[in-house]
C-alpha cells in the first residue's frame, strides 16, 4: 500500500525544466522596452548600429549555419548512442530514455551555444584634437552612469567600462566633467549652473557622479604585447570581486584609446625582426612561428582580436575603439572634410581606409569619422575690414566647439543595397556633437 501510495504521489508531481520555468519569471517580471538603454545609449548611433548589425548578422547567419550543421550531426550521433542504451535497458511508460537521465538544462546546450555578435565601434581620423576621445568619453559616461537620477531618466546603462589607455592621455577631470553634465542636463540645471567643478554644490549630484566614475578601469599599457597581456587578464581580474567595486555590475564596454598607439613600434619590431631571418630556412621559420617563439605582426594583431572576441563572448560588452588613419590618404571624394560656417551638411562623404592592418579592417561593425569643424579661410583677396566685419562670425563658431562625424565610407561599393539606403535615410549617415565647458552635446538628427 505505501508503495501504491509513492507511485501515485510521484505521478502527481510536476516535472519543469530551467527553460520553463525562465519563462515564467519573465511573464511575471516583464521588461519594459523603455526601461532598457540602447546598446551605446546615443540614437542616431544605436540607429546606425542596427542597421550595420543587419548586415554582420548575415554574415554571422552563415557561418552559424555551417556550425549548427555540424552540431545537428553530433546530436544525431548522440541521439543513435541513447537509443543503442535503449535497446539494453527497459524504459518505463511515457518515460523519453534518450533524455530522462539527462538534467533539463542540457537539453538547452545546443540552442545557446550560438551568440549572436556583440558590436564593435571604431572611431578613427585622419588629425589628433578631432573629437575622438571626448566621443569616446561621451559613450564611458553613458555606461556608467544610473538609469535614473531622482525622478528623471538619464539613460545611462549603469554598469562598468574598461578603459585602456594606450595614448597614456587618459583625462580624468574630463571624463568627470562629461557624467556631470549629462547628470546635471538630467536634473535640468542650467548652463551657467553647470560649469564643471565651479559649479554650485549640490551633494546628491556629486555622489551620482562620484559613484559613477568608481566602474571606471584604467589600464595602461606600454606596447602592444602588454595589451595583450592585459586583455588575457580581464576577465581574472574581473572576478577577483576584491579588486574592485564593480562586482554588482556588468562589464558594458571595453574602450581603447588607441590602437594605433604602438602601430610604429609594432612595425620596426616587425622589421627587425624580418631582417633576422633572411639566410634562414622556411622550414625553421615556420616551425619557430608555431611555437611563437618570434614576433610576428600579423599573429600579433590576430590575438588580439581574438582576445577581445573572447571577452566579447564572455561578458557581451561592447568595444568601443579610436584609432589615428596617418598611412594612405582619403579617396577623391573625400579630400576635404571641412565644413564653412556657413554649411549644415558635409558635401562629400569621408572615406578612410582602415586604420591597421588585416584582421583589424573587418573588426569593427560601425567605422565612424570624426574631424572638428573649421572656419572657412579667408577670401585670398579679403581686406582687413572685411577680416574685422567677419570676426565676431568666426569665434562664435569656433566657441561652438562643433564636432562632425560621418559614417566611414570606405567599401561603401560593397554594401547591400538596403544598407547604403538605410545609411542615406539617416542623414547620410552623419550627426554633429558639441564639446563645451560644461560636457557634450550629441542633438538628435
Amino acid at each position: 500500500m505505501a508503495a501504491s501510495l509513492g507511485a501515485t504521489s510521484l505521478a502527481d508531481v510536476h516535472h519543469e525544466g530551467l527553460n520553463e520555468i525562465l519563462r515564467d519569471l519573465a511573464n511575471a517580471y516583464p521588461v519594459h522596452a523603455e526601461q532598457e538603454p540602447q546598446v551605446l545609449g546615443v540614437p542616431v548611433l544605436d540607429a546606425l548600429l542596427e542597421v550595420f548589425m543587419q548586415r554582420a548578422m548575415g554574415l554571422w547567419a552563415d557561418t552559424a549555419h555551417q556550425r549548427l550543421s555540424r552540431e545537428q550531426i553530433l546530436t544525431e550521433d548522440e541521439e543513435m548512442l541513447l537509443l543503442g542504451d535503449e535497446e539494453e535497458g527497459v524504459a518505463e511508460p511515457g518515460e523519453n530514455p534518450a533524455t530522462s537521465e539527462l538534467p533539463s538544462n542540457i537539453l538547452l546546450a545546443h540552442s545557446n551555444r550560438s551568440k549572436l555578435p556583440s558590436p564593435v565601434v571604431e572611431i578613427s581620423s585622419s588629425l589628433s584634437a578631432s573629437g575622438k576621445s571626448q566621443l569616446l568619453y561621451y559613450l564611458i559616461a553613458l555606461a556608467i552612469l544610473p538609469r535614473s537620477f531622482g525622478d528623471s531618466s538619464i539613460g545611462g546603462h549603469e554598469a562598468a567600462v574598461v578603459l585602456i589607455d594606450a595614448d597614456d592621455r587618459f583625462d580624468a577631470r574630463a571624463l568627470r566633467i562629461v557624467v556631470r553634465g549629462i547628470a546635471s542636463e538630467a536634473k535640468g540645471l542650467s548652463d551657467s549652473d553647470r560649469i564643471t567643478a565651479q559649479g554650485p554644490p549640490d551633494d546628491e549630484l556629486e555622489t551620482v557622479v562620484s559613484s559613477a566614475m568608481q566602474h571606471v578601469h584604467v589600464f595602461r599599457p606600454q606596447s602592444s604585447s602588454a595589451l595583450l597581456a592585459t586583455l588575457c587578464a580581464l576577465d581574472t581580474y574581473f572576478f577577483d570581486i576584491s579588486r574592485h567595486h564593480s562586482a554588482s555590475r556588468p562589464l558594458q564596454m571595453i574602450a581603447i584609446d588607441s590602437v594605433t598607439a604602438f602601430f610604429w613600434q609594432d612595425r620596426l619590431r616587425d622589421e627587425v625582426a624580418r631582417t633576422e631571418d633572411i639566410g634562414r630556412s622556411r622550414i625553421e621559420i615556420d616551425q619557430e612561428r608555431e611555437q611563437k617563439q618570434g614576433f610576428y605582426l600579423s599573429d600579433l594583431y590576430s590575438q588580439l582580436i581574438t582576445e577581445l572576441k573572447r571577452l566579447q563572448g564572455r561578458f557581451g560588452c561592447t568595444v568601443v575603439y579610436t584609432a589615428t588613419v596617418s598611412g594612405g590618404r582619403p579617396s577623391s571624394n573625400s579630400s576635404h572634410f571641412a565644413l564653412s560656417p556657413y554649411d549644415r551638411l558635409p558635401s562629400r562623404t569621408p572615406s578612410l581606409r582602415p586604420a591597421l592592418p588585416a584582421p583589424w579592417g573587418f573588426f569593427p561593425t560601425l567605422r565612424l569619422v570624426v574631424h572638428r569643424d573649421l572656419v572657412r579661410s579667408f577670401p585670398p583677396a579679403a581686406s582687413a575690414h572685411d577680416a574685422r566685419k567677419d570676426a565676431p562670425m568666426r569665434q562664435k563658431v569656433v566657441r561652438q566647439g562643433k564636432f562632425s562625424a560621418w559614417i566611414n565610407s570606405w567599401g561603401r561599393e560593397e554594401w547591400p543595397r538596403r544598407v547604403a539606403d538605410s545609411v542615406d535615410a539617416l542623414n547620410g549617415g552623419c550627426f554633429s556633437f558639441y564639446v563645451r565647458e560644461t560636457g557634450i552635446e550629441i542633438p538628435p538628427i
